[in-house]
């Protein structure tokens, strides 16, 4: 990395008096100096004031907004040497900025813990040019080095208890650990991403056993550590194993797991961005957690337990091999995003006794290769807009006994016939919603990029949110002067103009905490001319354009 010439000052510095380093180093040369040590006392304000603006990275947002650092503005420091310094008056490591040339770090002792209290600010993380980091005795609990791809100097000291979730994750460079024997926890997903063959475990540990470079309770009942880049391409779990941690396996590149029938819970995030081409998930497994199986792009079949009661929010999101996955009987309830972003997907068996899908996921299920949805008969509840991004206009089969729904040229309705809920067929240019329908659910018409003309009629009542979000060729709509309430996001249509309101009083409006004036500052908004002062004072309608009209 190119640094200019003058930056090549190397400074020793002794504080007697913690708090004071702001003196011992003027604001004019912070960004010039290469290496920095520092010896005696120092406390959380000399990290706020000094340490983190000779660390942090300048830079700004390009018209992409990808972040583009200044390297010319940045900070120069590349070691600092904090080894002989004692950090006084807290226990916690600071979150002092994303280090963008630090290549050593040397930690002061008199830190129990590198763990801030924001999530993911902790610590130090992200430092890309971070080679080697020496933790000092005495720490206890270790979080916050992630993604650090070059740092491959690591010893974790023998006074350390806890290593939490995502610890080292994303360290790609470290090849080996060494866990010593006062470890009492360990989180699955710490290492992950780590080019690691196998754990080393201290003999004296009486909390963990290593086998063949996997780490297990002590007893052998729970997985808690699998390595990411294990020697072989099949590993088969010991039949002792009931649990399968936290992020146990994930990142994992292997191919193959066999999971035994003695396992009982396969916890959140357990195969997350592993490599597994298939996995077969016995019928002893009760409950799997969130995500478990998210961004696994290789698996190609996955056959889930019989005796799981939910599928959670995100569970096989970003499978993108996958093409075939049945829902089993036992399932009551699937979270609205289990299987987003899956866009391979085919065939969606759904098994009588699955009872509902909910609409609290962040995402839409939507693989546009989705040749057929089987909906049984037992199947009461599915979000406006599921499924509807097959280009198969005949993607629903419904069991006819079903009491819920009905079809009508593909599209789904609620059995009444007062709330339209799916639309497949994204490339429909006009639509007509029928007669009698009451409820445009929720994001029915999203991204319908083709849709010039909708038609709404004179009995509907209600627009929920995101209806017609991403329509970019619609333009003009008509909204009957039955409507009584309207989600502020149903008419976040990208290109809409012109909205004209046939009632002489405003629907209520739901306006979101997120919603913002300008997005829908362009809209003019055509109402009565009576209306005019109405509209004006109503909450939400008052962020479009109004004008009124004849």
């Amino acid at each position: 990395m190119y640094i200019n010439s003058h930056y090549n000052l190397n400074l020793e510095i002794k504080i007697d008096e913690p708090g004071t380093l702001s003196k011992r180093i003027p604001c004019d040369i912070r960004d010039k100096i290469v290496s920095l040590k520092i010896s005696g006392n120092i406390n959380r304000e000399d990290f706020d004031d000094v340490l983190d603006d000779m660390c942090d990275f300048h830079g700004e947002h390009d018209n992409d907004d990808n972040y583009k650092i200044d390297l010319e503005e940045s900070p120069a420091l590349r070691c600092l040497d904090l080894g002989e310094a004692a950090f006084v008056g807290g226990e916690e490591l600071p979150y002092f900025g994303f280090h963008t040339q630090l290549e050593t770090l040397i930690l002061p002792k008199g830190i129990s813990s590198i763990l801030e209290s924001g999530e993911f600010e902790t610590g130090f993380s992200d430092s890309d040019m971070l080679k080697e980091l020496i933790l000092p005795e005495g720490i206890k609990t270790l979080r916050g080095v992630m993604n650090c791809p070059n740092l491959n100097g690591l010893k974790i000291p023998e006074s350390v208890e806890n290593i939490e979730s995502f610890a080292f994750s994303g360290c790609s460079s470290i090849q080996n650990i060494r866990i010593p024997k006062n470890v009492n926890k360990i989180d699955g997903s710490c290492f992950a991403g780590c080019h690691i063959s196998g754990f080393e475990l201290d003999s004296d540990n009486q909390n963990f056993v290593e086998i063949d470079g996997v780490i297990f309770s002590k007893d052998l009942t729970r997985l808690i550590a699998f390595p990411s880049y294990y020697p072989h391409s099949k590993y088969v779990i010991p039949p002792t194993t009931k649990v399968i941690s936290w992020g146990a396996f994930m990142d994992s590149q292997i191919e193959t797991i066999e999971i035994p029938d003695s396992v009982e819970i396969i916890e959140g995030w357990a195969f997350q961005d592993s490599t597994v081409s298939s996995l077969f998930i016995p019928d002893s497994v009760k409950e799997i957690g969130e995500i478990a199986f998210r961004g696994c792009d290789k698996l190609k079949t996955l056959r889930l337990s019989n005796n799981i009661s939910e599928i959670p929010r995100q569970l096989i999101s970003s499978c993108t091999s996958l093409k075939r996955i049945e829902i089993p009987s036992n399932v009551k309830k699937v979270e609205y995003s289990a299987l987003a972003w899956c866009e391979c997907l085919e065939e969606i068996v759904i098994q009588p006794g699955v009872e509902e899908i909910t609409t609290d996921g962040p995402m839409l299920i939507r693989p546009s290769l989705l040749q057929r949805v089987i909906i049984p008969s037992t199947l009461r509840k599915i979000p406006g807009g599921a499924f509807s991004y097959s280009e198969n206009r005949n993607v629903f089969n419904l069991d006819s006994r079903n009491p819920y729904f009905s079809l009508h040229d593909g599209v789904l309705y609620s059995k009444d016939g007062k709330r339209i809920i799916s639309i497949p067929n994204r490339s429909r240019k006009r639509f007509d919603i029928p007669d009698g329908i009451t409820v445009i659910s929720e994001m029915v018409f999203i991204d319908m990029t083709d849709l010039e003309e909708v038609t709404l009629p004179h009995s509907l009542q209600s627009i929920e949110t995101r209806a017609f979000q991403g329509c970019t060729s619609l333009k003009t709509l008509t909204i009957p002067s039955s409507v009584q309430n309207v989600d502020i996001d149903a008419l976040w249509a990208d290109n809409l103009k012109d909205v004209f309101m046939i009632g002489d009083n405003p629907p209520i409006m739901t306006v979101k905490v997120h919603s913002e004036d300008w997005r829908f500052s362009k809209v003019r908004l055509h109402v009565p001319r009576k209306s005019l002062p109405i509209y004006r004072n109503s909450p939400g309608w008052q962020c479009f354009d109004i004008t009124a009209d004849e």
